[in-house]
């Protein structure tokens, strides 16, 4: 059933395949026992993708980051507890500032979607003995961590529904991939999270920070899902992927604070939109939405009031963003100033330095009225 061809570094063990006539789109197992510093990583996905990855620069120009946050167990910031009807939860042992590194790991596994999704028309049972491989061929530290994770149906099949229940989705070869990083996929989901994350796909590191102070004694909180969505749609994006009833603050809320906050929601979604138009590159599309410039400075201060009121600090740089473009397409350079550097600031902790958004409203601020923003609108 499975076929090896020569083993090509920097895999540790020869890739294992399923055959296929053409080798560059045959879907096998890579995998490296010696990635970041004995962690091991194990990918499956096409020999193609998986030559693009293995000249990243986590593999060309490997470090051992094994050293950052909770993996000092000098100053851990935070333990492991029980919470009543949340299973296991990580619980801040000091205040965490906001923007302060809560922990970053490696990714363990990386699955390409045809594989993982039985959803998929060519979805071929046997593909669950590649998975399952995968899983088995990392060093047996990272393995146990794997294998620890919960799973939305265990019972079904263990470690097929510990991928489902996982993963964090990526492209790679523009193909979209499941990432597997057991130790952020075990933080608990709450709709209106305190801390964020995001994924170096140079090198294939899981970065998680405060999205804003977290005292000590409270759970430090992710979310599962796109929190811009009314509750009704959250709580069921929340049960048909992982299989519980979110009990988060916000969910759990009376009645007449949880249609105010479907409001706000279904606002901060509308004004964004408007937003997008009124500075987008196309001119075009700024045309059309050439009615709504003389509110646009207005729009964009509600904006980010509504991101604050609906304590989304894990989204807010792209209002910031957005405001910060508004003003510069205006000519209002200290105001948009003012924004670029708040959106920058959130912006590295949530997307990440190498982020385009990032890197476009950085260079707004070095140089505004050079920015192709700058009144665009006047």
């Amino acid at each position: 059933m499975f076929t090896t061809p020569r083993r090509p570094d920097p895999w540790t063990i020869a890739p294992t395949c399923l055959p296929n006539t053409s080798y560059d789109e045959r879907f096998c197992v890579f995998t490296s026992q010696s990635f970041w510093g004995g962690r091991g990583i194990t990918i499956l996905t096409r020999s193609s993708i998986a030559r693009e990855i293995a000249q990243l620069p986590a593999f060309t120009q490997p470090t051992n980051n094994i050293s950052l946050s909770e993996n000092d167990t000098r100053d851990p910031p935070f333990y492991v507890a029980a919470i009543p009807g949340r299973g296991m939860g990580r619980i801040a042992n000091r205040t965490i500032e906001r923007g302060d590194l809560i922990k970053a790991h490696a990714g363990a596994a990386i699955f390409h979607n045809d594989c993982v999704d039985k959803s998929f028309d060519d979805y071929l049972p046997h593909k669950e003995g590649l998975m399952k491989l995968a899983v088995n061929q990392l060093p047996p530290p990272t393995r146990d961590l794997f294998l620890a994770m919960a799973a939305h149906n265990e019972a079904e099949e263990p470690y097929i529904e510990k991928i489902y229940t996982n993963t964090f989705g990526e492209d790679f070869g523009n193909e979209e991939h499941s990432l597997v990083v057991p130790e952020t996929a075990r933080m608990n989901h709450d709709c209106r999270p305190n801390a964020m994350y995001y994924f170096d796909r140079n090198t294939l590191v899981h970065y998680t920070h405060a999205s804003r102070r977290i005292y000590a004694g409270e759970e430090i909180t992710i979310t599962y899902i796109d929190p811009l969505q009314t509750r009704l749609r959250r709580r069921a994006a929340i049960k048909s992927s992982w299989g519980f009833d979110c009990s988060c603050s916000l969910c759990s809320a009376e009645n007449h604070f949880i249609r105010q906050s479907d409001w706000r929601v279904i606002e901060i979604n509308r004004v964004s939109k408007i937003l997008d138009e009124v500075v987008s590159q196309n001119e075009t599309d700024r045309e059309a939405a050439r009615k709504h410039v003389s509110a646009a400075a207005e729009m964009a201060d509600l904006l980010v009031s509504l991101y604050e009121q609906e304590r989304l600090y894990a989204g807010i740089a792209d209002g910031y963003r957005l405001a910060a473009l508004v003003y510069a397409s205006i000519g209002n350079e200290w105001r948009a100033v003012k924004w670029a550097m708040m959106a920058a600031d959130i912006g590295l902790i949530h997307d990440g330095p190498e982020d385009e958004g990032v890197l476009d409203v950085r260079r707004l601020l070095l140089a505004p009225r050079q920015h192709w923003s700058w009144a665009v609108n006047l």
